[in-house]
This record gives structure tokens, sequence and C-alpha cells, in this order.
């Protein structure tokens, strides 16, 4: 396996002008959403709009060396920009610096989780976790902006009970042109989200041509708030213009105690984007076959958040819209991003007065147009359907979040997925089965409602593997079964569904065979994986025997399997 710290253009194997045009077209269709969105979530981020700019610009060059996705658009996104707004709030450090020291911090945890081969670890955050928090974080999103939608300017609050107060304590001071250009924006763009691809195509208007189109309505309204802006009022704020420049390399202030003070907030990021990321890559993984290795993943997001970082720009993740948007263009490889980024690049060096007409209200519609695909009812009711708990914990993460703030909520969250799995994982089903075809299959008799016709002989299946939390548990269903049926002579243990047992699982199994065979029943266990088995080399095998099916082990209990078993 290729060294994930090692550049890797594999993807640009056999790259010809056919290529090249399909990844300049869709390059040009992403810059054209690209450019306001990046400025519109660095104001989110408490940033200045040239921020976003800059934090667009490094990350695809390297996600092109190090990421393994052909799709995947790395860059600013509402989710992450909302983390630095909460992690630089409440503090004496400027924001850009704050956001700088955040970055670069969670861009060397990505990149060592990656190096490690770690990429694994993002399975610990569940999807129900994920579902929770990013739905909660759009109603953090929404309401963070909606003061600047309306014209006014509140504190920065970290969780909902606050921004509510924010809000509501500057309310008097709304804007009526501000808020009427801001309402008339997010109308606008929201409408144009739901109906403009369709009527597109209903009109015969195909890809790419029909992304080009759509993706280039949302720029159409900044600019048409802009002449609006313009010509009704000068009491409409507008945004800080980019300087102009190529963006210059800077270190934030190397003052220990900073980076300690925002190493959590960092941590938080972290996790944010490897998460969020990976699923983005995972979506887009099967449209083209393309293999995801996740730590590859870390370290181009973790070299691409140090690198934005250092430049001027600030935190980043995929993005989901983005990345599909670049999909559904045509675009075959990085090398698409690449030229998005370049054609940013174009637009800060030569474009950089006319930014300066863009209204901030404006750049608030878009981030609140943009934020209610983060809302998944209909996947949320999937997991309710499929599991009350895993809805409980949406439900927690979700609520925590909206009532802590965006890092504890989803410290909280975290620590319920994990106690979900731990109950689950600690009440295993130990089942009695049985046969009604001759011992060619065992079934569950309470799933099937089967009749036990067994007796003497009593199966007994472990439905999971046994570590430390379940033990005790299955230990205590053992015998409980044992003593509703005091006619048991032999015992068959069916293991098929154990993968693994810890060390105190297995000194339950020496517990459970030295109590059975004192009461004078014979024990068997059958169907044994044999990583399982090397485990259980302490069990006296004078007092238990290992068969490779259920039915050997009936047959060793003096019950062939071609005479038919007696009802009991």
């Amino acid at each position: 396996m290729a060294n994930p710290l090692i550049p890797n253009l594999s993807s640009l194997k056999g790259y010809e002008g056919k290529t090249a045009l399909a990844d300049a077209i869709a390059g040009t269709i992403l810059a054209i959403l690209l450019v306001p969105q990046a400025m519109a979530y660095a104001q989110l981020a408490g940033l200045p709009p040239q921020a976003g700019l800059y934090a667009a610009l490094v990350p695809p060059v390297l996600y092109l060396l190090f990421g393994t996705s052909p799709f995947v658009s790395v860059g600013p996104v509402a989710l992450i920009s909302l983390v630095i707004a909460e992690a630089a709030s409440g503090t004496d450090v400027e924001v850009i610096e704050a956001a700088a020291i955040v970055g670069i911090e969670a861009g060397i945890i990505l990149a060592a989780i990656g190096a490690l081969r770690l990429g694994r670890l993002v399975n610990f955050i569940s999807e129900p976790v994920l579902l929770g928090f990013t739905a909660s974080v759009a109603i953090l999103i929404f309401t963070s902006q909606l003061p600047t939608l309306i014209g006014t300017n509140p504190e920065r609050a970290g969780n909902l009970p606050d921004a509510l107060a924010a809000m509501w304590s500057v309310l008097p001071q709304w804007n009526v042109t501000t808020a009427a250009i801001g309402a008339a924006a997010l109308a606008l763009l929201l409408l144009f989200d739901w109906l403009a691809a369709p009527a597109l195509w209903k009109i015969g208007v195909r890809p790419p041509w029909r992304q080009a189109i759509a993706k280039s309505l949302p720029l159409l309204v900044v600019v048409g708030c802009a002449i609006a802006a313009s010509y009704v009022s000068a009491d409409v704020a507008r945004v800080s213009p980019p300087s102009g420049e190529m963006p210059s390399f800077s270190l934030p202030p190397l003052d220990p105690q900073l980076w300690l003070q925002f190493a959590p907030s960092a941590l938080a990021v972290a996790v944010v984007i490897f998460a969020t990321a990976t699923a983005v890559a995972k979506s887009l993984a099967g449209s083209d076959r393309s293999r995801l290795d996740t730590s590859r993943e870390a370290v181009a997001l973790g070299l691409g958040n140090i690198g934005a970082s250092l430049t001027g720009g600030y935190a980043v993740s995929a993005s989901l819209s983005r990345s599909a948007l670049v999909e559904d263009s045509g675009g075959k490889t990085p090398i698409a991003h690449v030229i998005g980024a370049a054609l940013v690049l174009a637009v800060i060096l030569f474009f950089a007065p006319i930014l300066a007409f863009l209204p901030e209200t404006a750049l608030a519609a878009l981030v609140i147009s943009a934020v209610f695909g983060l809302i998944k009812p209909g996947e949320m009711k999937k997991v309710w359907q499929h599991d009350r708990l895993e809805g409980v914990v949406i439900a927690i993460t979700f609520a925590a979040t909206l009532l802590l703030g965006v890092m504890l909520g989803l410290a909280v969250g975290a620590l319920a997925g994990l106690a979900h799995h731990l109950w689950i994982s600690s009440l295993p089903r130990v089942t009695r089965v049985d046969t009604n075809d001759g011992g060619r299959s065992f079934r569950s008799i309470e799933r099937d409602e089967m009749d036990l016709r067994t007796l003497p002989i009593l199966i007994l299946r472990i439905d999971r593997s046994l570590f430390f939390a379940n033990a005790a548990f299955v230990e205590d269903e053992f015998f409980r079964l044992l003593g509703e049926h005091d006619v048991v002579t032999c015992l068959v243990i069916d293991m098929r569904a154990v993968n693994a047992v810890d060390a105190s699982g297995a000194a339950m199994m020496q517990r459970l065979t030295e109590r059975v065979h004192s009461q004078g029943i014979a024990i068997h266990f059958a169907a044994v994986h044999e990583p399982v088995r090397e485990r259980l080399t302490r069990l006296d095998s004078n007092r238990c025997h290992f068969h490779r099916t259920v039915g050997d082990a009936m047959e060793s209990c003096g019950s062939p399997q071609d005479e038919p078993i007696a009802p009991s």
C-alpha cells in the first residue's frame, strides 16, 4: 500500500485534450459558484471575504497531489466556517489569527491521522450523530446570518438561546432597504435552487450547459443585489474588497499558550472536516468506481488546511454541492478544481474593486439558501424507523448542539453514539435454536415460532462477539435458559456469530464450562472460528469438545441427524 505522504498523480495518467476540455468546462462552472460562496462563508466565519477567496486557492492543488477522488471540491464550507466563528468568539485574539491557528492545528491532526493510517477513526462518528449535528448547525447558521440579512450586526453567539437574545436586542435597528434586498435575494436563490435545473432540462438544455446556467444564477442574483443597492440606498453595508494581491505566506503568533488555548477547537474542526469530507468522498466514489483511501484523504485535507491557513485563508473541507457540481459538469480529474482555483485567483487579481459593490445581505442570503441541504428529515425518519435508540441519538445531538454550541454539541453527540453502541453491544441475543429439516439448518425458535424438539440436547446461539461489556450478560442468559429446561444433558453452543473474544469473554467461557460441567451437563462448541478457538485454549478439553457444525455437535451428543428428533 502506497505511503499516503507521497504525492500520487496516477489519476492524470493518459491525460489528453478531450479530458482537459471537460475539466476546463467543469472548473469554469465551479468558479462561478465558488467565488460568491467563498466570500459568503468567510463572512459567516467572521473573517473578511478575502480570506474565503484565499482559502479556495491552495487546497485544490494539494488535494490533486494527495487526494483520491476526482470530484471532491476542497474549499470554504458553511459548517467549518461556523465552527471557526465559535472558536474565535469570546477571545482577545484577532479573528484572522485565531482562524489561522485553528486551521494549522486541525491540519496537523488530520495529516497525522493519515500518516499513521488511522483513517478508520472516522467510523466513530455515527450517521445519526452527523444527521443531528448538521441539522442543528443549519439552524445556528440561519440564526447567525439573519441579522446580517436585515442589516444589523449583533455580537456573535455560540448557541441558539444566546443567538436569539442577541438578535432580539438589535431587531429595532433593522434596515428596511437592506432587509428588502436580502429577502428578495433569498427568495430568488431558493426559487432557482428548486426550479432552475428541472426547468432547463424540460426546455432541452443538457449537461454540462444545464449546470453552467443553473449555477450561474446565484452569481447573477448577487450581482443584481449590488446594482439594486447602489441605486436604492447608500446605507446598505458592503463587503470589504480583496486587496487585489497574490496571497502571501504568513505565520500566526507562535505563542504556545495561544496554540494550547485553541487546541480543543482545532480537534473539533478536524473531526468535523474528516467526518463530513469522508462522507462526501464516499457518496461520489461509486460513480467512477474509484477506490477511496481514507488515510490519503486525511493527509490531503490536513495539508490543504495547513496550506490555506498559511496563505491568508482558514480551515477548509469538502463541499458536497460543489463536488456534485463538478461531477455533473463532466469533470474528469482533480485538474478541474485547480482550474476553478486559478479562476478565483484571476478574480482576486483583476476584479477586486468590483467585489466592493457586493452587499453583505446578499452574501448572507447565499449562505442561508445553501444550508437547507444540511437538514435531512427523510434520512432522520429512516433512522427512527430502523432503531428508536438511534433516533434518540439524533435528538440528543441536535438539542445539545443548539443549546451548548457546535463543539460541545458534537462531543455530546459522539458520546451518545458511543453509549448507544456499548449499550447494544452489552446486550447480545442468546437464543435457543432448533431444526425442522433434519439438521440442514438451525434457526431461532423464538423468531421462527418453532417448537423446541431437541431436548435433552439444548442448542444456544450467541449472536455477537464476546467482550468485557457483555460477557456477564451472556453468562446470566445461559443459566437462565438452562434453568428453564431441567432435563438438559448436553449443551451445544453455536458460535458462528462470535467473531472475536477478549480476555473477559474467555474467562467467562471458562467459568461457564466449569459450572455447566459440575451440573453433569456435557458441553459441545460448534462452528467456532479459528481466531476465536485460539482465544479459548484455556478451556479444559476434558470438559468441552469442538465441532465443525451444529449437526456434528448434536451427533456427538447422541442425536444423529438422519433420525427424527423426538418432541419434548
